[in-house]
């Protein structure tokens, strides 16, 4: 059963693909149908497009959906691959610590310089960057609460290879 945390962000997500594509199709027409175009769509769009990607990205690695090359691992014993796959999210969550705080810093940094066409202020699209990356940390302390490793053991075949 999927948590709430994982409800709620993909249904934040599914508007903001819904919203992305309605102001996209809608300044379509109205600068080249209607000769008259809305200056703060672009900037809305790649707002929200930041936010599509960071967040969606913990969708992905929530559901291990991201690319992985396992081409040799899947021919290691099981405790291996299991060693290995918690080598791998220590890894991960050394670059997701990185992306957490390299992300705060051009947040803090960005936060007084503003769009000019939405007068908001363009810490808003580097705060995508530190609100995934720390989902992911979450989605693997969850993980590892649960007692799971990294791998893809849950779409593995019978007998221990996928």
């Amino acid at each position: 059963m999927r948590s709430l945390l994982d409800r709620l962000v993909s249904g934040v997500l599914a508007l903001i693909l819904g919203g992305m594509t309605v102001l996209v199709f809608a300044s379509v027409v109205l600068r080249y149908v209607l000769n008259s175009p809305v200056t703060w769509s672009e900037e809305l769009a790649s707002l929200l497009f930041a936010w599509l990607t960071f967040v969606g990205a913990y969708v992905g690695f929530r559901s291990r959906s991201h690319i992985a090359i396992d081409t040799l691992v899947v021919f290691l014993p099981e405790t291996l691959r299991q060693g290995i796959a918690r080598v791998v999210d220590v890894i991960v969550l050394g670059v997701l610590g990185l992306f957490v705080w390299q992300g705060a810093g051009l947040c803090l940094t960005t936060w007084g310089l503003e769009f000019p066409a939405m007068e908001i202020s363009r810490g808003y699209l580097y705060l995508s960057l530190p609100v995934g990356a720390t989902l992911m940390i979450v989605a693997i302390a969850k993980r590892w609460c649960e007692g799971q490793s990294g791998g893809r053991e849950a779409e593995a075949a019978p007998g221990g290879r996928p």
